[in-house]
């Protein structure tokens, strides 16, 4: 495998900040390898197709790459086999093992989209962490590949630091006139909104980041979709006590004494 990927003050930094954003982590060639393979998939993939989200704002078509308005779409790595190597890379492997553990699983396989002018306002601001609990560890992150240019209106992610040192908020949803769907908000969020950074996101960037800490998906104001890519990793000691992930990638050996394990999905 890959070795030395980061450097103690990234790692360092991972621990306090709760994100670690490496920049220009995949080639352009990588980059458009990803887009074609996920612009494959959202162009086959229907609006109605059980397990996979749509745009709730709007029932019209979308743009080229992304012609249904999908949102996000769990377990992909079964259904193109570049999203399957995505999943099994060596150097976002090798990052987890730097980070965590030299014996590292899959957690989730995903894409997450913003389709041409949609309002994400509705996500809101949350941790994912309740979704996982309880674990034995927080030995658990994802990483976000972004394969297009993303910002504060333009899909991007924004971050609350060092916010996984921090308790869990309480997580409520409410009703907001003319919405078609409620919001999901954090509980006393306003206390750390003083806090937020949204960086600028470009193609081959990845961010990793620890369950705990609160983001937020922002809305894309463009004419474009635009698209990243959501890979969950865990060490072999993270362990779900109630096996509550559905994930199908979960359990999937990535590394095992910082060896890469071969690919066995059985990918279209």
């Amino acid at each position: 495998m890959s070795s030395g990927l980061l450097n103690q003050d990234q790692i360092e930094s991972f621990a306090g900040d709760g994100f670690l954003i490496l920049r220009e982590f995949f080639t352009s060639n990588v980059v458009d390898e990803l887009r074609q393979a996920t612009v494959e998939l959202l162009t086959a993939t229907p609006r109605g197709t059980p397990g996979v989200g749509f745009d709730p704002w709007s029932n019209k078509p979308g743009d080229a790459l992304n012609p249904h308005r999908v949102t996000w779409y769990n377990d992909i790595f079964l259904k193109h086999r570049r999203l399957d190597a995505h999943m099994h890379d060596e150097r976002l492997a090798t990052v987890f093992c730097e980070l965590y553990d030299s014996d590292i699983d899959a957690f989730q396989s995903a894409t997450v989209v913003k389709p041409e002018n949609s309002n994400f306002d509705f996500q809101g601001w949350h941790q994912d962490a309740p979704d996982y609990i309880p674990l034995s560890n927080f030995k658990l992150s994802s990483a976000l590949t972004y394969l297009c240019d993303m910002g504060p209106d333009t899909g991007g992610t924004s971050l609350v630091p060092s916010s996984h040192r921090e308790r869990l908020l309480d997580r409520k949803y409410i009703e907001v006139g003319g919405w078609p769907v409620r919001k999901r908000i954090l509980v006393d969020f306003e206390a750390f909104e003083a806090r937020v950074v949204t960086p600028q996101f470009h193609p081959g960037d990845v961010l990793i980041f620890h369950p705990c800490l609160m983001h937020r998906a922002n809305s894309n104001y463009t004419n474009e979709s635009k698209i990243g890519l959501i890979n969950a990793y865990r060490a072999v000691d993270c362990i779900d006590y109630t096996q509550r992930s559905n994930f199908k990638a979960d359990n999937i050996p990535i590394t095992r004494d910082r060896k890469l394990v071969e690919p066995n999905a059985c990918a279209n």
